[in-house]
């Protein structure tokens, strides 16, 4: 997240005797003197190398429905299929490297996630100040909290699924204890739709990918919306990778 040297005043070269420049006009030209260099910089190489590669690689969590799910050599979700189209754009195909470890800690460099061992990193990545630091995003979709439920009947037994790079529940813990309802978290979406299964939980507070997701799979089951502030999902990218991003955004959806 030595002693001051006295400064020694030269005598002007041009207008009123005793002017000096304002800061701000100093600032704007040195800005202008920048701007004019990094143009003549050449650009970066990381779109070159990825086609150079033949292979557009992506770190992963193996299981985030429905935004990712490895299953053997085969990638499938949301999120699978927009890489799928960015990669088709670029002329490259896709090269999958599941991160076993991923959010197992609050360092994702405890995850085994590496500059060489991808290009993008993929899996629910939501926008916020944390994952912003970390790497440059590129938005795809906004998403919101929502409440899933079994019936229509007012919950009793509730469950928190928030199992997103980057998302706070402490916005739901407040929602919920509001409502003075106790709840349980849960990690991810299997656990959440074993859950609601089994009746320990009849509702879950999560996204509204997880929701639709578990709709699926429950049919009858309903969702409703809580007026949260929304959240935007993004791709990830590792910093100054230029000319990648440049291709990546022009193929990726808008949120």
């Amino acid at each position: 997240m030595s002693a001051a040297r006295k400064p020694i005043r030269a005598a002007p070269r041009f207008g009123r005797p005793g002017w000096r420049p304002a800061g701000s006009t100093v600032f704007i030209a040195l800005g202008l003197l920048s701007y004019l260099g990094l143009r003549q910089l050449p650009p970066d190489n990381s779109l070159a190398q990825v086609r150079s590669a033949d292979v557009l690689k992506v770190c992963m969590p193996a299981q985030l429905p429905p935004y990712i799910t490895a299953s053997g050599d085969a990638v499938s979700g949301l999120e699978a299929g927009v890489l799928e189209q960015a990669a088709k754009s670029i002329g490259v195909p896709l090269g999958w490297n599941v991160q076993a470890s991923w959010g197992t800690s609050a360092d994702p460099v405890d995850w085994g996630v590496r500059p060489e061992s991808c290009d993008v990193l993929a899996g629910g990545i939501v926008v916020n100040d944390e994952t912003q630091a970390l790497m440059q995003l590129l938005p795809y979709r906004r998403t919101h909290w929502v409440l899933f439920s079994r019936s229509a009947a007012a919950p009793s037994k509730l469950g928190v699924l928030s199992n997103h790079w980057g998302l706070n529940p402490e916005e739901v813990y407040d929602w919920a204890d509001a409502k003075g309802l106790e709840f349980q978290s849960y990690e991810d979406a299997a656990q959440a739709l074993s859950a609601l299964n089994s009746g320990e939980r009849d509702a879950v507070l999560t996204l509204d990918g997880e929701a639709q997701w578990l709709q699926k799979q429950l049919p009858g089951s309903r969702i409703q919306a809580l007026g949260l502030p929304p959240h935007t999902l993004a791709i990830g990218m590792w910093k100054n990778n230029i000319t990648l991003k440049r291709a990546m955004t022009a193929a990726l959806p808008r949120p």
